[in-house]
């Protein structure tokens, strides 16, 4: 039961990416403005000299009878089909590894990375759009290629013909769930980054997010070459190259997540594991940029290493789900991870099905890998909501303990512990300040004569006539039964009597409103600058001392005996 109960939120995602490739291919309908046409079979090919007629290109690789070599001249023609009027006639085909010239008769129309071949540099894959003169029918259309790279790929899609603003309409609407994919991988990956950084001194794990965001950038990038669509929004030749370089990029993202988010016990081991799989790819690129050793003939190393982190990756997850021992914070994350991982290695077994001519499983290949970014995103955001619910319930456990710590249970001031540590924060205190001892006047003959209840209702009144003498960035507090502090800072710039006498004019208001008892204070006041250290202590102990003295003289005035 329980295992049913992941399943089935997979199924639904999973539809739901399916109603989504639907609804997209439904809503960006594509309707040729002009004839199209599969150049699919009646090719006459020729492999080094050695030519077979009325042949399909699909079938190219059932030719071979060696791996192809660098150097290598492959030569495909066949006869153009008369469309009818096409305003710009063009092909549309996917070269691989291989130089392009294009005839049409003997005019040559197109050429592709010639000069890379010649200065050995790498050449990748790319869609050629080879435009035809306008009288195209009947023509010879002639493909001439030169492999570039040991084993290069042996079987070639189909060219599509017909106009040029078709064919490009048609590449767009046919990837179209992969374009989305890519670019909001890419978009969503530079705003996850945005705002892991901006929480990142509250977030717990934010290391972790911080990678994720830049694997997400990096999927979306590896996306897009990986199908020859980053050259819809930027024509480089080294669209392969970032195919290549993102790709081997993916297992250490992958070790350095879990190394932030995993208790690792034998953490030399994985940290030795995590190090050779980062210097994997640097040792590849270094091998293809300075001994041109290019990028794609070192693949087998990426294989292995993605291989063994898909296992290592299964293995963390089984034992997190066992004993429990990383927050559900990470449980999210590695779920995320190793769900992606998974789509990963269907990926690489439609590579390989790909590689020898299996494509049973090619067919759910765009489908399942956007399914695996689908729920490395969900992952994510499922995280971060976890992160913001755990982080506002901490928050709100803090500030609740906070205020019990530190706040008066009568007045809600802040208590005596809170103006001890206030005091204390003083110490830092370079500009002058002032701290004013306040005592309550009479309270005791208020309790012995109204009742308690009526004190308490005393020290409120005062609390709320402190609160709004004093401004936001003074601090006032009850440090004891009728005892009160405020702290005033830069108190240059104030005039502290104005504020005394502002505090006993709206007590005796309360006194003409309410004439039960008289309601009056003692005060005393003192300044950092009489002394000549920044002891808040000392300050407070005079402002104290000349309080006690204000209340000696009200106290006979007003007949009360002192207390002892």
């Amino acid at each position: 039961m329980k295992h049913k109960q992941h399943l089935i939120p997979l199924i639904c995602a999973f539809s739901v990416l399916i109603a989504i490739e639907i609804v997209c291919h439904i809503f960006f309908s594509f309707s040729p403005k002009s004839k199209m046409a599969l150049l699919a079979d009646g090719w006459e090919i020729d492999i080094n000299g050695t030519k077979y007629e009325d042949q399909e290109i699909k079938q190219f690789y059932k030719l071979l009878s060696a791996p192809l070599e660098r150097g290598d001249k492959l030569t495909f023609k066949t006869t153009l089909p008369d469309l009818g009027f096409l305003p710009f006639p063009a092909i549309m085909w996917r070269s691989k590894y291989t130089t392009v010239e294009c005839y049409v008769d003997d005019l040559l129309v197109y050429e592709y990375a010639l000069d890379l071949y010649d200065s050995v540099s790498f050449i990748g894959k790319h869609y050629n759009f080879i435009t035809l003169p306008r009288e195209y029918q009947g023509k010879e259309l002639t493909l001439k290629l030169t492999v570039c790279e040991h084993n290069a790929a042996k079987n070639y899609e189909v060219p599509l013909f017909g106009s040029n603003e078709d064919l490009k309409a048609k590449l767009i609407h046919d990837n179209i769930v992969v374009i989305a994919t890519g670019v909001f991988m890419f978009i969503f990956g530079i705003t996850y980054l945005f705002m892991s950084l901006i929480f990142s001194a509250a977030i717990p794990n934010s290391k972790a997010q911080i990678l994720e965001s830049f694997l997400c950038m990096n999927l979306g990038a590896w996306l897009l070459s990986y199908y020859n669509l980053f050259s819809l929004f930027y024509n480089t030749p080294l669209e392969t190259q970032i195919e290549f370089f993102t790709l081997y990029m993916i297992v250490p993202y992958f070790y350095l997540i879990q190394l932030s988010i995993q208790k690792i016990t034998r953490k030399a081991m994985f940290y030795a594991i995590a190090i050779i799989s980062c210097i994997i790819p640097a040792f590849q690129y270094l091998l293809h940029y300075a001994f041109n050793i290019h990028l794609r003939t070192t693949r087998p190393f990426y294989y292995a290493d993605a291989i063994f982190g898909l296992v290592v990756t299964i293995w963390f997850l089984n034992k997190n789900l066992k004993k429990h021992d990383i927050s559900k914070s990470g449980m999210i994350q590695m779920n995320g991870i190793t769900g992606f991982a998974i789509t990963l290695f269907i990926h690489f077994l439609s590579y390989l099905g790909e590689l020898y001519n299996i494509r049973s499983l090619h067919v759910l290949n765009r489908t399942i890998i956007c399914f695996g970014y689908l729920i490395l995103v969900v992952s994510m955001l499922a995280n971060y909501l976890v992160f913001i619910t755990w982080n506002y319930a901490q928050r709100q456990e803090h500030d609740s303990l906070s205020h019990l710590a530190y706040a008066d249970g009568l007045t809600n001031l802040p208590n005596r512990a809170k103006a001890d540590k206030e005091l204390e924060e003083l110490k830092n205190e370079t500009n002058d300040y002032c701290i004013i001892s306040i005592d309550l006047n009479g309270l005791k003959l208020v309790n012995d004569k109204f009742g308690h209840p009526t004190g308490d209702k005393y020290i409120k009144d005062f609390a709320k006539v402190i609160s709004t003498t004093f401004g936001e960035n003074d601090f006032c507090a009850r440090i004891g039964g009728d005892e009160f502090i405020a702290i005033v800072k830069n108190s240059s710039t104030k005039d502290i009597p104005s504020m005394i006498d502002r505090m006993i004019s709206a007590l005796n208001v309360m006194n003409a409103l309410y004439s039960e008892y008289k309601r009056s204070v003692a005060t005393g006041f003192a300044f950092l600058h009489e002394f000549e250290e920044n002891n808040p202590h000392e300050v407070y102990l005079l402002a104290d001392q000349r309080m006690y003295e204000n209340k000696k003289i009200m106290h006979e005035q007003l007949g009360i005996h002192a207390r002892l």
